[in-house]
């Protein structure tokens, strides 16, 4: 699966102007589709539906960990951890 860097800037509404942090972000991403591949999601890439949910799931992790880069942090992730949970539940079943 394949995830554009500028819509992922653009989730984190990062201008596209802004390169500084690219390496990172794409380092995110491509550990945010390990993370889905080892909690057993295969990705169907001829069924949209499940590519679009996948994506979501990328862009809500990556914004995550971008967002709360250091190891305390005072905002808590559980929301983040539910919508993760329930999204991976739909792409497995």
């Amino acid at each position: 699966m394949v995830i554009d860097l500028n819509l992922v800037k653009k989730y984190l509404r990062i201008d596209d102007g802004y390169t500084d942090e690219d390496d990172l972000i794409q380092l995110m991403v491509n550990n945010a589709i390990t993370y889905m591949e080892n909690a057993g999601v295969i990705i169907d890439e001829t069924n949209e539906k499940q590519v679009q949910l996948a994506q979501l799931l990328v862009l809500v992790l990556v914004s995550d960990w971008y967002e709360n880069r250091t190891l305390m942090t005072d905002k808590t992730s559980e929301k983040v951890r539910d919508i993760v949970q329930s999204i991976l539940f739909q792409l497995k079943y």
